[in-house]
């Protein structure tokens, strides 16, 4: 027997856990932000040049991504919700990273 509650699909959203959500999106935002710029530097073929459009999509993607993935991470129903489907989409994110830098670089 399992001690887990099981939660009614229709549940409305409420402000409980507000705080573990939103240490999700802080956290695993940044980190997953960074992951698709990494993606991104290498599809694009970006380098340190400041003066090219992929470097300066590049600068300016992480910000708005992160306050995205942050406001989102509200609408999860639990905060470990949260932290499991934010923590599998960095490790998505991250593999793709390590192996298009293997292939690519």
């Amino acid at each position: 027997m399992t001690d887990t509650v099981q939660e009614p699909r229709n549940a409305p959203l409420d402000g409980r856990g507000w705080a573990g959500k939103g240490l999700a999106g802080l956290v695993l935002g940044a980190t997953l932000a960074t992951g698709l710029m990494g993606v991104f530097g290498l599809l694009f073929h970006a380098d340190a040049q400041f003066r090219t459009a992929a470097a300066q999509i590049l600068r300016w993607f992480p910000g708005p991504v992160w306050g995205v993935v942050l406001a989102l991470s509200f609408l999860f129903r639990t905060p470990v919700r949260a932290w499991t489907t934010l923590g599998v989409l960095n490790g998505v994110v991250w593999a793709a990273y390590l192996l298009l830098r293997g292939i690519l670089v």
